[in-house]
């Protein structure tokens, strides 16, 4: 996972390349990009605005921590405001040989589930994300396949790997920073059902950061916003323990 945010699960498509792109295949620009914009450990604030169709705004924060250890990469996500899902959290677990691993915590049942099959697909705390769209393996397996090239951007087109939702992910990549600026979401009939745009964009070092996004549903009128409100990278792997990840320290900090 590049990019220390909620969107790194799906923004796994940012290319990286060079004066020697050509020469190169696409799996092999995708897998350099993803190496270029490693981060191992991070911690952020992050607000989530959901927008219904008639313009009414529901707001919701949370901290997300991410650790990273060899080719597994861990993420911790804890809801604090408003007071109706504060405690609620997520983790992720992504190795590179297996499925992603998510763990859901409901204060009111006070228990940990897994989320997998059919429950993938469902929205993640009432946005426009999917519990699919947080994976960071399965965007990784995807085939690409390059549609179009401009002086300014590539333009990508994915098929992701498995029994996902989606038939296709096309993906604009600026030339400039090599950063996704807009990624639209496919059923698979082919029917464009969603799209993420990257709003703004800040630099900490060599890392650009996407920190504030959108994902709009065409089909509902409705929208989900993410606002990174402040970030620490490469923080001491001492500061987000391996116990983070777990199903008993969720209940502890529920």
């Amino acid at each position: 996972m590049r990019l220390p945010c909620l969107l790194a699960a799906i923004l796994t498509l940012a290319l990286g390349a060079d004066a020697g792109a050509a020469d190169r295949s696409l799996d092999d620009i995708v897998a350099q990009a993803q190496r270029s914009r490693q981060v191992d450990n991070s911690i952020q604030r992050v607000r989530m605005v959901l927008v219904s169709k008639t313009g009414g705004e529901r707001v919701r924060e949370f901290e997300l921590r991410i650790r990273r250890d060899g080719e597994v990469v861990q993420s911790w996500t804890r809801f604090s405001q408003p007071s109706d899902v504060a405690g609620t959290q997520l983790v992720l677990v992504d190795r590179p040989d297996s499925a992603d691993e998510q763990l859901l915590y409901l204060p009111a049942l006070k228990r940990v589930t897994r989320i997998a099959g059919k429950a993938r697909k469902g929205s993640f705390m009432g946005s426009d994300f999917s519990f699919e769209d947080l994976e960071v393996s399965a965007a990784a397996q995807a085939t690409h396949t390059l549609a179009q090239e401009t002086d300014r951007v590539w333009i990508v087109d994915s098929v992701p790997a498995g029994d996902s939702s989606y038939g296709r992910l096309r993906t604009t990549i600026r030339k400039s920073d090599e950063l996704p600026e807009q990624i639209e979401f496919f059923d698979t009939a082919g029917v464009a059902i969603k799209v993420l745009r990257i709003t703004e964009t800040a630099k900490d070092g060599d890392v650009l950061l996407p920190i504030r996004s959108e994902m709009t549903d065409l089909k509902k009128g409705t929208s989900t916003r993410l606002e990174v409100l402040e970030h620490r990278l490469n923080v001491p792997p001492a500061e987000i323990p391996a116990e983070t990840f777990t199903a008993a320290f969720m209940e502890r900090n529920g």
